[in-house]
């Protein structure tokens, strides 16, 4: 299990590579972001995109199951403050496959719980020609191991 104490600072994670369908597209879109230009090639040739693209929020939703499979999950992680910063910076077309990366930009004891660390990711995910698609921010809970090492009276 990965506590505060596991993730220093310039530390790097590689999350993995997910490729996007045009039926994956559609269906986040059907359900949560129903822009035409996400829900089918017709109306998407007519936008600026000249094709179908992943709502960005779809984007988001993947690097971030990335994210929680590959660091999240098996940790100490106690929650989150929320998202500094979400950037949609490329469009995500079907086909794309997303790499995700997350970064350790800050790294502090609580300053008011001992037992407890914040770390702020840089969450990234670039598609297979290198280009970075999606940007976010955000700053994590974790238990720390020492105090849990304590509170096991060893």
């Amino acid at each position: 299990m990965r506590h505060f104490e596991h993730f220093p600072v310039g530390s790097t994670y590689d999350l993995g590579v997910t490729r996007l369908t045009s039926e994956d597209i559609v269906r986040y879109a059907r359900d949560f972001d129903p822009m035409p230009f996400h829900l089918g090639p017709e109306a998407a040739a007519r936008s600026p995109f000249g094709g179908l693209v992943a709502s960005g929020w779809h984007t988001g939703a993947v690097v971030m199951g990335q994210f929680v499979r590959t660091l999240l999950a098996d940790s100490a992680c106690h929650g989150s403050y929320g998202m500094d910063e979400v950037r949609f910076l490329r469009p995500v077309r079907p086909g794309d496959q997303l790499r995700g990366r997350a970064v350790v930009e800050e790294a502090a004891p609580h300053s008011r719980r001992p037992d407890t660390g914040t770390v702020r990711f840089v969450v990234e995910a670039d598609n297979q020609h290198g280009d970075t698609v999606h940007r976010m921010r955000t700053r994590l809970l974790f238990g720390r191991a020492v105090a849990e090492i304590r509170s096991a009276g060893l």
